[in-house]
């Protein structure tokens, strides 16, 4: 028999301190925490309490803070325990809200082990008054895995538009620009989309200097096509009072403008020197916004260049990304976040941040560079893919949808494509999209997957179970540091060196075998935060690389460290974080 959640009515809110009290008086909890949070939760909108039902027999009840995904308590009715009814409770909840957070009372045990066993992990403790409370994120793996067991979908209604349009093989500007407006006109022609004198920014990816070698040879699949930003660029000035070329790259943080200049973007500005500039994101003004139900994170600092502008344009690359296995307009937001922003979003939970940033940060118009695209090990390190097409849309999931069956993926294999989709962003049904152009399917064409190498080494034991492919892809990178001849002893590689203690590493929410405090244990991620206390933690969903890096590479003093991105700026960016985690828990603890 279903549990059904069913909001409750004012009227029963009586009834409902009564069985909390009940609940506490039976968990050995301090009445007097109770009494402060529901005077704080009947004068807070977001908070919503409901009762857990069984056909009409109320078996429990859960309150809600919507504002920020978050449960705040749970409880089974006394006389339905023993029968895991909070399993069934939170499965109905997280079918209608996806990704969750939950609180708990430091001494509260019971319902802690209760939030670990289901798939939370503890994140932040801060006070609430005099009590201690323990913040726990859900598990990213544990909602993937979810969303597959308990088949969640989310349902549309409307149908979206994608359209495609092939370039002629050559990719030559002109036929580039006229494929371009060709494919612009299937969807209602700029006029639609930009009134004469507004400002139109284009973000582009332009995410390091690895597009283009030193000796001017251009690597395909890269960075969006210069050819393919200006011929946008013509396209929008008979229209357009400004066009703002705007991005803040991922890799080379620190360097944007060197970006511009390494692709030659000045020769589009050239185009009208008095109406075109770039805009570097990294270094833009920003504006604090708030996150829509408040998933991961709050709120989000937005560079104010696209917060005003009248129209955005995104145009991503056709490509692989290791980690979050496509990298196209969804992800491609990354870019639109200043450096912090970017490094918390490992730290929070990249997936659901890269969804924060679709809510704040709205394309009025997607078109996604498949002239030359990128297999294998993208997102920069790939191999060129020609493929000859544009595709453009105004629904990102939808535009995303399309590229990855031509990309030969499933939708629901890119975890923010997938969290976008089930999140309301739009929809992945090929039913739901009408797509404007030749078939999908007659043009697809598989790409080459990364592979992604967990292999252990002499040692050096890695146990994954059930990771998601985040922790996984990077993982790998950190890794792959390490399959290199050891300095030591150039015969083996460094991973193979041996060690007194094994080393283990464990990343996703399983466990292959019980934890050996006295060996060198290293936990990876959110996943494995619970144990955090027996060995090393590398924080984050998914650690940064450079976290990963700088934790795994602690074992072998000797190697020079990889690098992922200039340390200075890395540190900078981890005491920047220190600091605002700490102000989150002072914060919490005053409230």
């Amino acid at each position: 028999m279903r549990i059904e959640l069913r909001l409750a009515e004012a009227m029963e809110y009586p009834s409902i301190l009564t069985y909390l009290e009940e609940a506490y008086e039976y968990l050995k909890l301090e009445p007097a925490a109770l009494q402060k949070s529901w005077e704080q939760w009947r004068q807070q909108a977001a908070i919503e309490f409901y009762w857990a039902c069984q056909d009409d027999d109320k078996s429990g009840l859960l309150v809600f803070d919507r504002d920020n995904s978050t449960v705040m308590e749970i409880w089974v009715i006394p006389s339905h325990q023993g029968q895991g009814l909070e399993v069934e409770i939170l499965d109905e909840l997280l079918i209608k809200e996806n990704l969750i957070s939950c609180q708990v009372w430091e001494e509260d045990r019971k319902r802690y082990n209760l939030m670990v066993d289901y798939g939370f992990r503890p994140t932040r403790r801060s006070w609430h008054g005099e009590w201690q409370v323990v913040k726990m994120d859900l598990s990213t793996a544990v909602l993937l895995e979810k969303i597959k067991n308990l088949n969640i979908a989310r349902e549309y209604r409307d149908v979206e538009t994608v359209a495609i349009e092939s370039v002629a093989d050559l990719l030559q500007y002109d036929e580039i620009k006229n494929s371009l407006a060709i494919l612009i006109e299937k969807l209602g022609g700029l006029e639609r989309y930009v009134k004469p004198g507004q400002t139109v920014v284009i973000k582009p990816n332009l995410v390091s200097d690895h597009g283009l070698k030193k000796d001017g040879t251009v690597v395909g699949g890269v960075v969006t096509d210069i050819k393919v930003v200006k011929a946008m660029v013509e396209l929008l000035l008979p229209f357009a009072g400004q066009v703002i070329i705007a991005e803040g790259s991922s890799i080379n943080r620190s360097a944007t403008t060197r970006m511009f200049a390494h692709y030659g973007y000045d020769e589009v500005v050239a185009l009208d020197p008095e109406r075109v500039r770039l805009v570097d994101l990294n270094t833009d003004q920003l504006i604090e916004k708030t996150v829509p139900g408040g998933k991961r994170m709050h709120s989000r600092r937005i560079p104010v260049t696209l917060d005003i502008a009248d129209v955005i344009i995104s145009m991503p690359v056709m490509k692989i990304h290791f980690a979050a296995i496509v990298s196209l307009s969804i992800k491609n937001l990354q870019g639109a976040v200043p450096p912090l922003e970017k490094y918390m979003s490992h730290f929070f939970g990249l997936w659901q941040n890269l969804v924060n940033i679709n809510h704040l940060v709205k394309p009025d118009l997607i078109i996604i560079d498949g002239t030359t695209a990128q297999e294998d090990f993208g997102p920069i390190s790939g191999i060129p893919k020609p493929m000859n097409l544009l595709i453009g849309g105004t629904n990102p999931v939808a535009v995303d949808a399309v590229a990855m069956r031509i990309m030969g993926f499933d939708p629901t294999e890119s975890p923010p494509v997938l969290l976008a989709h089930l999140q309301g962003f739009g929809p992945i049904a090929s039913q739901n999209i009408n797509v404007l152009g030749p078939d999908p399917a007659t043009l697809c064409d598989a790409f080459k997957r990364p592979e992604i190498d967990l292999a252990s080494g002499q040692d050096v034991l890695v146990h994954s179970s059930k990771a998601c492919p985040g922790c996984k892809g990077y993982l790998h990178f950190a890794l792959s540091k390490l399959r290199k001849p050891d300095p030591l002893f150039p015969e083996r590689l460094i991973i193979d060196r041996p060690f007194e203690q094994k080393v283990n590493i464990y990343l996703g929410p399983g466990l292959e075998q019980d934890i050996d405090p006295q060996q060198n244990n290293i936990f990876v991620g959110l996943c494995q935060q619970h144990h955090a206390g027996l060995g090393v933690h590398l924080p984050g969903c998914p650690p940064h690389s450079e976290v990963l890096i700088d934790g795994i590479f602690r074992l072998f003093p000797d190697v020079p460290k990889a690098k992922y991105a200039d340390k200075s700026e890395e540190a900078t960016l981890g005491e920047m974080l220190d600091k605002i985690l700490a102000g989150l828990n002072q914060e919490a603890s005053q409230q």
